[in-house]
C-alpha cells in the first residue's frame, strides 16, 4: 500500500509539496492518536462512554485558543440571531451527536483491532473518495496514477486477507 500511495504521489499532476506535508503530519498525528488510545483503553479504568466524554472535553482547552485567533467568537455575537434559531440549535445537537458516536465507534474500533488495522481501513476508505473526486471534481488522474492507486488497493485486500487468515487459524 505504501509503494502504491508514495508512487502515485510521485506521479501527481496536481503535486504540492505543502499538501502532501500537511497530509503527513496528519498520518503522524492520527498514528499517535490510535496508539495512545489503544493503550488508554487497556490502562485507564473508565467505561468507553466515559473516556469519549473526556477525550471531547479534554479538546475544549486546545480549540478555544484558535477560535479565539480566528475570530469565531466575534462572528457568533455577532449573527446571535441565527445562533439562537431553534432550527440552529437542532442541526448543531444532531452534529454533535454524530461526532460523539462517531468517536465512541472509533474508540471501540481502536479496542476491538490492532491499531495497524484500524489505519489501514482509515486509508483504505479514502480510495473510493479518491475515485469520487476525481468524477466530481474533474481531477486529472494518468494511467500511471491509477495503477498506483490499484496497487495501493490490492495491498488493502492483500492485509485483509491475511488478517482474515489470522483468525481462522485461531
Amino acid at each position: 500500500m505504501v509503494v502504491g500511495a508514495g508512487a502515485a504521489a510521485a506521479t501527481d499532476v496536481m503535486f504540492s509539496a505543502e499538501g502532501y506535508f500537511w497530509m503527513s503530519m496528519n498520518c503522524c498525528a492520527t498514528a499517535s492518536y490510535v496508539l495512545y488510545m489503544k493503550s488508554a483503553t487497556k490502562n485507564i479504568e473508565l467505561s468507553k462512554f466515559g473516556m469519549v466524554y473526556y477525550n471531547n472535553l479534554l479538546s475544549i482547552p486546545l480549540l478555544v485558543p484558535f477560535a479565539f485567533s480566528f475570530g469565531e467568537f466575534a462572528t457568533i455575537s455577532n449573527t446571535m440571531e441565527v445562533v439562537t434559531d431553534p432550527m440552529f440549535i437542532s442541526i448543531n445537537l444532531v452534529a454533535g451527536s454524530m461526532g460523539f458516536f462517531l468517536n465512541l465507534a472509533s474508540l471501540w474500533c481502536v479496542s476491538s483491532t490492532s491499531a495497524t488495522t484500524y489505519a489501514l481501513v482509515g486509508s483504505v476508505n479514502k480510495i473510493p473518495v479518491s475515485l469520487l473526486g476525481v468524477w466530481l471534481f474533474q481531477t486529472v488522474i494518468t494511467a500511471q496514477g491509477a495503477s498506483y492507486i490499484i496497487i495501493s488497493m490490492c495491498g488493502g485486500f492483500i492485509y485483509s486477507y491475511v488478517k482474515l487468515q489470522e483468525a481462522r487459524t485461531r
